[in-house]
């Protein structure tokens, strides 16, 4: 009796659980009202303007509840003079999707993303609170968001 017990002991701590059945969902991000994407390689950091768009990323710990990016910003310095025609300067952007949420039963979303720019930011000296209201050109576009912080949505 003792060898029958012994026996399957052995044979249960040697046994694996079947995989799931189920795929684990799909982890995305959505931004700027477009489709939600897994990896994206592109993104319009500030919605409705060409402000700043961080270019050829590169993931780090996507699907986990902190995913970073590294990759080269390209910034209209005019976001914050008063210009009309652009004034375009690259530099290094890391961007960080937190706050993972359920979007569905087939889908989570990253809903914050935060931005720095490597080294010294192309928008140094600018003030947190700048107000557009008196610009000529695009009075009414958003402002650089306040601690570099945007919301997304799934």
């Amino acid at each position: 009796m003792a060898a029958v017990v012994t026996a399957a002991a052995l044979m249960s701590a040697c046994s694996h659980a079947a995989p799931s059945r189920t795929p684990p969902p799909a982890v995305t991000m959505a931004f700027c009202g477009g489709g939600a994407q897994a990896r994206p390689t592109v993104v319009e950091v500030i919605c409705a303007t060409n402000d700043i768009i961080a270019r050829d990323l590169t993931w780090s710990g996507w699907g986990g509840p902190v995913a970073t990016a590294r990759g080269t910003a390209v910034v209209d310095l005019c976001a914050t003079e008063d210009c009309h025609t652009g004034d375009y300067a690259s530099a290094p952007i890391v961007l960080v999707a937190s706050e993972l949420a359920p979007c569905s039963q087939r889908q989570h979303g990253y809903l914050r993303l935060q931005y720095v720019f490597v080294g010294t930011s192309p928008f140094q000296g600018v003030p947190v609170s700048q107000n557009f209201s008196q610009f000529m050109a695009a009075p009414d576009r958003p402002g650089l968001p306040a601690n570099q912080t945007i919301r997304l949505s799934c």
